[in-house]
């Protein structure tokens, strides 16, 4: 038996005769592999290339192919084309740099608004009426365009892997959100009997949806060295290596252009959305669907036109964030929005509450709702914890009647709304379905097998099965996390634990409970997530409800202005939320809490951009992150509900950044366009808006 806890970090990990990797890249942005010179080897230390690869040398992820080491075509600075490998790894990195690579050089594909077919690897075009009809006889047309550059997930631990290999399996140790593609991904590299090869997890930390897939490369590219050598391997990134080569969130531009009608309520609206997807994108065709569904938000628009675009660029590979890409629309569209009313002078309440979707109202993907999203009872209650009437209405008055921003106070206060989608649009992840066995032993023993990792959701899960089997919590298991021990399923992401895996836990339980006392032990119950027959979705119109649940909630946020130094300060947050039923309000706070970290520090601090194809600043201790100490102060409060439980983890990423830039525009009346907003920024704003006038 065992606690199911996965490992320690994979980094710890060390096997007797163990080899140590790095990988030699390209240094080259765009080209053709020439050739792959190694410098004089000692014993033991070995360069494999991808001539070396037994089986497929690519990767297939979601229908996107990714090459383990790329054989001719250099797609992005930094690509993997070798492993070198020995025991010890500071003579591997000296070897590693005296590698010569010759190359022969082409022209880097650019991420532009004017761009080729063949540049494009998804597309989303979404409609409904005829937008263009309505923006075009309009006369007075309001128009925005944001933009989000890349963020890094800074790993608390670098990525890497840790093989062990002996005459009968294979076993890989590695930080992953999706152990079985893991497994299918290296057996499939080196032409293996998945049989022979077990993924245990080790601790993830906070990984940020960016450990869906790229751990399946790195272990496939280490499987190799430690199968052909036939020893171990640890390959570990640098700190700086993990910076400037794992994925990123892909970096996004997006245009809004609205119409209202004579009452002011959305009566056109034309999105457009670039994707930077970079060299390779698989998680790409997620993204794009979610982002466009997620275009006109929580609002109702009779017609629209959404226009969302994939593009291939020569940057490493860019994918997804936490909200896997509803953060950067949310961002936009909110701003958009606050925008069309202060132009308007109209309130940000009512006009809300008169043009968010509610019951009976149909949604993007034309499905009517059959429940209200309560959003008139999260305005008003998140209005009354922050005074925000008192406070909009004061800080209005006195930004209008100064004339210089040298006078203080300088402070603002704005509203933003959003709904958080739940699971993978159309219910199951890719590669699989959600699947959980419980079984009660002779002994009344119950040995639970499921995906469930974080403190918790483990904490929660006991006190569930605990209560429906009535037995105590300590006669209640987990099997281990390895691939041997749970079902073949998609990544663990989008609050899928909370939203399915619980639940089915539940009908594991009950339905044991049902038969234990007719039937003898050992009883096994297995049971997978099918959505329901009314909640169809089609995924070629995205038409249905894409979501197995949508969390709806509201921000309020609270900034001040230093007229000195121009740099903005959160007085304080509030977020109200509809969660559904609360089974630990502790556990639920701290994912907000978590939420709202990387909020703040998203939209004050993390600040990345790229030249000639490289990640700038070059060095990841430059990369200026919020630290914890100058977090603002927030309150949580929560709507009663009997629903079931609703994720929460990605709510403050979507509602904060927005309600932060807009309240910033009622102090300066211009509006930030980009994430982070730093002193900087600031002031080139005011000067050109003072130049203006």
């Amino acid at each position: 038996m065992t606690d199911g806890h996965a490992p320690a970090f994979f980094s710890d990990l060390d096997f007797p005769d163990q080899l140590y990797g790095m990988l030699v890249r390209s240094t080259i942005q765009r080209g053709y592999l020439v050739d792959i010179k190694p410098p004089p080897m000692p014993d033991g230390y070995r360069l494999y290339t991808a001539t070396d690869i037994p089986g497929e040398n690519r990767l297939t992820v979601t229908g996107t192919t990714v090459p383990v080491f790329t054989p001719y075509e250099i797609q992005y600075y930094g690509e993997p084309l070798g492993i070198l490998v020995g025991p010890d790894p500071e003579k591997v990195q000296e070897l590693v740099s005296e590698v010569l690579v010759e190359t022969e050089l082409l022209s880097p594909v650019q991420f532009t608004d004017r761009f080729a077919a063949s540049q494009v690897v998804a597309k989303r075009i979404h409609f409904s009426g005829n937008a263009d009809v309505q923006l075009d006889k309009a006369e007075r047309v309001f128009e925005t365009e944001c933009e989000t550059p890349a963020q890094d997930h800074y790993y608390t631990e670098t990525l890497g892997v840790a093989v062990s290999v002996s005459s009968e399996r294979l076993d890989i140790y590695c930080a992953t959100q999706w152990p079985h593609n893991v497994k299918n991904s290296v057996s499939a590299v080196l032409d293996l009997d998945p049989a022979e090869i077990r993924v245990i997890p080790t601790v993830i930390g906070e990984a940020l949806d960016g450990k869906i897939w790229f751990p399946s490369l790195i272990a496939a590219q280490a499987a190799l060295a430690s199968v052909l050598s036939r020893k171990p391997v640890k390959l570990v990134f640098t700190r700086q290596e993990d910076f400037l080569f794992s994925v990123k969130s892909a970096p996004v531009r997006i245009r809004y252009r609205t119409v209202l009608d004579e009452q002011f309520a959305l009566k056109a609206m034309h999105v457009r959305i670039l994707i930077n997807a970079g060299a390779y994108s698989p998680l790409i065709d997620e993204i794009v669907d979610r982002m466009t569904i997620a275009a006109t938000g929580p609002y109702y628009c009779p017609e629209f036109r959404i226009e969302t675009y994939a593009l291939r660029s020569s940057l490493p590979p860019m994918g997804a964030f936490s909200g896997w890409g509803d953060a950067q629309v949310s961002f936009a569209l909110e701003n958009h929005i606050s925008r069309v009313l202060s132009e308007c002078a109209l309130s940000p309440t009512e006009w809300r509450k008169e043009n968010l979707l509610d019951r009976g109202r149909i949604t993007l993907t034309g499905n009517e709702l059959k429940q209200s999203r309560r959003f008139d009872e999260l305005i008003d209650l998140a209005c009354k914890k922050s005074d925000f009437f008192r406070k909009r209405t004061a800080y209005e008055l006195l930004n209008r009647s100064r004339t210089t921003l040298k006078e203080t106070p300088l402070r603002g206060i704005a509203l933003s709304c959003a709904c958080q989608g739940n699971g993978f649009t159309g219910k199951n992840p890719p590669g699989g379905s959600y699947t959980v066995s419980v079984t009660m032993d002779t002994e009344s023993r119950v040995h639970i097998s499921a995906n469930v990792t974080s403190d918790s959701m483990r904490r929660i899960t006991l006190e569930q099965a605990s209560a429906i089997l009535e037995v105590g919590k300590e006669a209640i298991f987990f099997t281990d996390s390895s691939t041997d021990t749970t079902a073949s399923g998609g990544p663990q992401t989008l609050s899928d634990k909370l939203t399915v895996i619980l639940p089915l836990v539940e009908k594991c339980c009950t339905t044991i409970q049902k038969q234990r006392f007719r039937n003898p032990l050992p009883i096994t119950v297995k049971k997978t997530y099918r959505p329901p027959r009314s909640e169809a979705w089609d995924a070629s119109t995205l038409q249905g409800k894409p979501f197995i649940s949508t969390t709806p909630a509201v921000c309020i946020t609270e900034v001040e202005l230093d007229p000195l130094t121009w740099a903005p300060s959160v007085r304080k947050a509030w977020f109200v939320i509809d969660a559904g039923k609360i089974l630990d309000e502790g556990a639920v706070r701290s994912a907000i809490r978590r939420s709202f970290t990387l909020a703040c520090s998203r939209s004050m601090a993390e600040y990345l951009v790229i030249r000639d194809g490289r990640f700038a600043p070059g060095d990841s201790v430059q990369y200026d992150m919020l630290p914890p100490s100058e977090m603002p102060p927030v309150e949580i409060y929560f709507l009663d509900s009997t629903e079931a439980p609703r994720g929460v983890g990605t709510l403050a990423q979507l509602l904060f950044p927005p309600a932060f830039t807009s309240a910033l525009h009622q102090i300066i009346r211009k509006g930030a366009t980009s994430l982070p907003v730093r002193p900087e920024d600031i002031y080139t704003l005011v000067t050109r808006k003072e130049e203006a006038e």
